[in-house]
């Protein structure tokens, strides 16, 4: 059975829990946040969601998104993470109950849908949660374009992660592609709730972060043909 498991295809689902700072009309009264931090990466992932868009248009893959403000809701944190909601978002029990209900729940359920859909067809799967990271947090520079989250605990996802890094320097040699930066892969995410509902041979969580400095401005298309061209041969 194991030997089998490892032969299986390996099937893509794309998921993007940061596409958006959109405010759904019924909890504006609920929420109170300055326009300028709304728009800014505490209240998005800039650049995520396109990429999110063009990979699954590549290479024909499922895409679960979100454009609700992480502020209001975080769909990639856990149910009880005390960053679930922010400092902006003043929720009684009833508004946070029907916000989990209309946004969270049906996110997370939507990815975990379309990974049993390919489990059920016999493949392994690789999720990549596609982000975006700012390029300066509290005064320190981070120091890469692309950054590869995974637990590397798990063989399939270090492997993953592996050939994707390696994958991407030969097709773009000054790409600065680094693995678990600017954040650890075990840390508390979307992939990390997956891990505990999929066993490691049939299920890799990849967390794709991408310099937000790249999201608008060349070389975003390169990036963009890169990445397509390492997650086909991976």
């Amino acid at each position: 059975m194991a030997r089998a498991s490892t032969r299986a295809p390996l099937a893509l689902v794309l998921s993007c829990e940061h596409g958006g700072n959109r405010v759904p009309a019924r909890y504006a009264r609920h929420f109170e946040a300055p326009a300028a931090v709304l728009a800014s990466h505490r209240g998005w992932d800039p650049g995520a969601l396109p990429l999110a868009r063009r990979l699954a248009r590549a290479l024909r893959a499922p895409l679960v998104a979100t454009t609700v403000t992480r502020l209001l809701v975080d769909c990639n944190r856990s149910p009880h993470h005390r960053k679930l909601h922010s400092a902006f978002a003043h929720l009684d029990a009833e508004a946070r109950r029907a916000l989990l209900a209309e946004h969270y729940e049906p996110h997370r359920a939507r990815v975990a849908a379309a990974i049993e859909a390919e489990l059920a067809r016999g493949a392994r799967v690789l999720h990549v949660a596609v982000h975006s990271f700012t390029p300066v947090l509290e005064g320190v520079t981070r120091n890469a374009d692309l950054g590869l989250l995974f637990d590397p605990r798990r063989a399939l996802e270090a492997e993953i992660a592996r050939v994707l890094q390696g994958a991407l320097r030969a097709h773009m040699p000054e790409l600065r592609v680094r693995r678990n930066y600017p954040y650890l892969g075990r840390s508390d995410g979307l992939p990390t709730a997956l891990r505990r509902r999929f066993v490691a041979s049939r299920y890799a969580g990849i967390e794709l972060e991408l310099n937000q400095l790249h999201a608008r401005q060349p070389p975003y298309a390169a990036i963009l043909d890169a990445l397509v061209r390492a997650l086909a041969e991976a």
